[in-house]
This record gives C-alpha cells, structure tokens and sequence, in this order.
C-alpha cells in the first residue's frame, strides 16, 4: 500500500536531509545541501526510485547517501534507504504532517 509511504521523511541528525514521496509519484528532497527532483514508482521489488541530476553543493552535516537510494521499505516511522546494490545507507524518520521543529531536539 502506497499510503504509508506518502509523505516527508527527514533525517535525525539533520532535518534539511529529507525525501518527500507524493500520491502522484513525484519525489523532491535534498541531503542537506542540494536539491533533488525525481519520480518514485511501486514496483515488484518494492518502492524504487528513479535517478535524478543534482548540484553538487557542499554543506555541514549534510548526508551524501540520501541521493544515492534506488529503494525504500517503510516500517512505521521509519524509512530505510537502499542503493541499487542493495546495500543499507541509512534511515529516514516520518515528520508528522505541519511538524517544524527538529527531531532530535526533545
């Protein structure tokens, strides 16, 4: 299901290091420092994102691995990032809808 994907998924260590999935299978994010525009599709293998063209900017705290994710499992609030090796890079955390402030900042 689609619906538990949809939506801004943002890093704990740095909240401008995000992935926003919408219904219409657009993506736009960014690793802290660049933007990224691209498309997202569900497929057999799970949710797969497509590769995107991006500045190459440099930022502190920012989060190369980010952009370099081809999946995405979702498991609650929280998202795991895949390259197109399968390999881990890291997690995303669901930022509840009109949410502003930093997750890490309790």
């Amino acid at each position: 299901m689609t619906q538990e994907l949809i939506g801004r998924w943002v890093a704990e260590t740095n909240e401008r290091a995000f992935l926003e999935f919408s219904e219409n299978g657009s993506l736009r994010g960014s690793d802290g420092a660049n933007n990224l525009v691209t498309s997202w599709s569900a497929e057999p293998e799970g949710y797969m994102i497509r590769s995107s063209i991006m500045t190459l900017k440099a930022a502190p705290g920012m989060l190369t691995w980010v952009p370099k994710a081809r999946r995405v499992e979702p498991d609650g609030d929280r998202l795991r990032l895949f390259d197109a090796a399968e390999n881990h890079l890291g997690d995303l955390h669901r930022q509840p809808p009109g949410t502003t402030e930093t997750l890490g900042a309790r």
